[in-house]
């Protein structure tokens, strides 16, 4: 994956989101992520940043360190918090570049899906420019974990021509853009909605078993 590109491509589109948001809209609540606004998703931005770039954290944030990062900016407006993410990234990028552990790609797929959940809260168009790197990061990972007591299925792009095999058998087949590949495994489709998406064969056995953050209980459209 292209971390540097994907990274500061989401930033650049989420910087000059920012500068024209409303009021309303920068405290709209953001359903992918129940306990934020939009501010506070700014915020978690802003400090995962500073965090890895110059506070020697290694990913992934676990729950009590990304509520610390939006309360440390609680008292902050947008316009501030964006300034301090753009001043804070040339550093997180150095620490991207220089290690070669998956863990440290975290930050790539938060700010790629972070930007869609940002989206799906403003009722804006999905952002689908690196679907494919993201989608092929997360699927290939599971499949290194994959239970082999589970049926096998064979995942495809319809839209990329990727595959992918979880498992080592054909028992179960799944089809879907790499967009929604990337969304439905990274915890931003609900059980219900990985079910009813375009599968040859019963997934009941492995639906809940493809994201790899928990799966809301709500469905999201983007």
């Amino acid at each position: 994956m292209d971390s540097a590109s994907v990274y500061t491509s989401c930033q650049n589109r989420l910087l000059d989101l920012a500068a024209e948001l409303t009021a309303d809209q920068i405290a709209t609540p953001v359903p992918a992520l129940p306990a934020w606004d939009v501010r506070q998703t700014y915020a978690h931005l802003a400090g995962i940043s500073v965090d890895i770039g110059h506070k020697g954290l290694t990913p992934p944030a676990d729950d009590e360190t990304t509520a610390r990062q939006v309360a440390e900016r609680a008292e902050d407006d947008l316009p501030t918090i964006c300034d301090e993410w753009r001043s804070a990234t040339p550093a997180l990028l150095e620490v991207l570049a220089r290690q070669t552990r998956a863990r440290y790609a975290l930050p790539v797929l938060d700010v790629w899906h972070h930007e869609n959940d940002l989206r799906g809260a403003l009722g804006t168009t999905p952002q689908t420019e690196y679907a494919d790197q993201i989608a092929d990061f997360v699927l290939r990972g599971l499949a290194r974990g994959w239970d082999e007591a589970l049926p096998g299925v064979r995942v495809a792009a319809t839209d990329t021509g990727q595959e992918w095999r979880l498992g080592g058998g054909d028992d179960l087949a799944l089809r879907a853009s790499a967009f929604e590949l990337a969304r439905a495994v990274t915890g931003r489709r609900s059980i219900a909605q990985i079910t009813a998406m375009d599968w040859s064969g019963d997934p009941s056995a492995v639906a809940a078993r493809l994201p790899t953050l928990p799966a809301p209980e709500r469905d999201l459209e983007l």
